[in-house]
C-alpha cells in the first residue's frame, strides 16, 4: 500500500488555464479557481464535475470540431476588478468551537468562500446557491482598507480556517509577477461577526429579479428608493485574446424594491433577466449618513433563472 507505483492517476476534468485554489464544501462539492487570460475572459470559480471540460483550450485541443463544450464557471469573477484569484477556503466554524459557543463564528458569511486576490493584495468573498442541477453565485469585496495608512496584505495566495476558527492567509511577493524581493508572510485574522458593518451579505436569484440579504438593518427611506440601486448586466466572449471587453452591457430597469420587516432583506424586481450574464450591483449607502456601509457591490453569475 506504500508503493506509489500501485496508485492510479485519474483525469477528473480538462480545460483549466492556471488553476491554483481547490476547496471542498461540506456537501462534498469540489471547487477550483482559474485565472483570466486566453479563452478565460473572467477569473473563475468552477464547480468540478468529473468528465467535463472547462473554458480554456490548450495546444492539446487542436481540432476545433472535437473540442468538448465548456462548462461555465459557477462564479465569473470580474477582471480587472480582480486580477488573480488563487487559493480559496470555505468559512465553516470548526465543530469543536461551534459547540461551546452555540453559534457560528462567521455570522452571515458562514458557508461562504474566501478567495485570495494576489495582485491587488486583498481578499474577496463568494456565495453559492443551487438552482436545479446548477450551482451559481456571486463575488463581493471582503477585506477593506479604510485609509492609506492601514496595513496591507503582502500578496494573498492561500488561506484556511484553523482548528480554533481563525482565518489564516499565506502571502508572498516575488521578483517576477510581484515586482519585489522574494518574501512571504502568514497572517491570522480573527472573526468578529458581531461588529460587521451593514452591507451586502448575499445576493440570490429569483424568477423576476434578485434577493439581497443585508448584514444589518438599513434606513427604510433610503432602502426603498430604487434610485439608490444601480444594476447592470453584461457578458464576455471567450476568444484566444488575453483580454475581452464587456459585451451587451445594459443598465437594468428596476420595477420595484420591497423590504421585509427586519430591513435586512430586499427584493429587487427587474423588467427582465438574461441567462448567462453577470449582474453587477452597486448600492448607495443605505444605512444613513455617518454609518460605514460595506460591501456595497456584488457580481452575480446568472447561469439559470429560477422557476
Amino acid at each position: 500500500a506504500n508503493d506509489p507505483r500501485q496508485f492510479q492517476v485519474e483525469e477528473m476534468s480538462g480545460g483549466f488555464r492556471f488553476p491554483i485554489g481547490i476547496a471542498r464544501s461540506q456537501n462534498g462539492d469540489l471547487f477550483i479557481t482559474d485565472n483570466q487570460g486566453n479563452y478565460n475572459p473572467f477569473n473563475e470559480l468552477n464547480h468540478l464535475i468529473p468528465g467535463t471540460h472547462y473554458g480554456y483550450y490548450s495546444p492539446l485541443d487542436i481540432i476545433p470540431e472535437q473540442r468538448p463544450p465548456p462548462v461555465p464557471p459557477a462564479v465569473k469573477i470580474p477582471h480587472p476588478w480582480t486580477r488573480s484569484v488563487n487559493g480559496i477556503c470555505f468559512l465553516y466554524t470548526p465543530a469543536a468551537v461551534k459547540g461551546p459557543l452555540d453559534k457560528s463564528l462567521f455570522g452571515p458569511f458562514e458557508g461562504h468562500l474566501v478567495g485570495c486576490e494576489y495582485d491587488t493584495r486583498r481578499l474577496i468573498r463568494m456565495s453559492l446557491e443551487r438552482i436545479g442541477s446548477t450551482i451559481q453565485g456571486a463575488a463581493y469585496p471582503f477585506s477593506a482598507n479604510l485609509s492609506p495608512d492601514d496595513p496591507q496584505l503582502l500578496g494573498p495566495l492561500t488561506c484556511a480556517v484553523s482548528p480554533h476558527g481563525d482565518l489564516m492567509v499565506g502571502c508572498i511577493r516575488d521578483s517576477g509577477w510581484g515586482g519585489s524581493n522574494n518574501h512571504g508572510s502568514l497572517v491570522r485574522l480573527q472573526p468578529d461577526s458581531d461588529s460587521l458593518p451593514p452591507g451586502i451579505a448575499e445576493v440570490r436569484a429569483l424568477a423576476d429579479g434578485f434577493v439581497l440579504d443585508l448584514i444589518g438593518p438599513v434606513n427604510a427611506t433610503l432602502a426603498t428608493d430604487p434610485e439608490n440601486y444601480i444594476v447592470s448586466s453584461y457578458t464576455r466572449i471567450s476568444t484566444a485574446a488575453y483580454e475581452n471587453p464587456d459585451q451587451q452591457r445594459r443598465v437594468e430597469k428596476i420595477l420595484d424594491v420591497s423590504w421585509d420587516e427586519t430591513r435586512r432583506q430586499a427584493r429587487v424586481k427587474l423588467a427582465s433577466l438574461r441567462e448567462g450574464f453577470v449582474y453587477e450591483f452597486h448600492l448607495k449607502n443605505l444605512a444613513g449618513e455617518g454609518i460605514y456601509f460595506f460591501p456595497a457591490e456584488a457580481h452575480y453569475n446568472l447561469l439559470t433563472i429560477p422557476d
